[in-house]
């Protein structure tokens, strides 16, 4: 399961599930590489603020809604919407929007 985090909670040891790139969709580090301290000036070089890493916890906020909440805010946000995420910075503003129309109507 991924999780979104900002850099600001980055920790050494986590994992990223998905690879960073920079906006020119280059690949500044793989999936499946744990995070070093070291890391977070390569993000902050790039203006890289978000970034997936694996979360295997418990207390995973995604698991608190069901499949139905989540399929009737999907709906909701593609009303709204009249567009697809073409990029990593677009995926993220996508999932935070979503997330925070779950904690709104949930």
């Amino acid at each position: 399961m991924a999780k979104l985090i900002s850099i600001d909670e980055l920790k050494e040891g986590m994992e990223l599930e998905l690879p960073v790139k920079n906006k020119f969709g280059q690949t500044l580090l793989s999936a499946n590489l744990k995070l070093e301290e070291k890391h977070k000036s390569i993000f902050k070089m790039w203006g890289i603020e978000t970034f997936y890493i694996k979360d295997n916890g418990a207390n995973d906020e995604e698991n608190k809604y069901d499949e139905e909440q989540k399929i009737k805010v999907k709906k909701m946000l593609e009303l709204r919407m009249n567009w697809v995420p073409q990029n990593s910075n677009e995926r993220d503003l996508y999932e935070m929007t979503l997330q925070g129309m779950l904690e709104k109507y949930f």
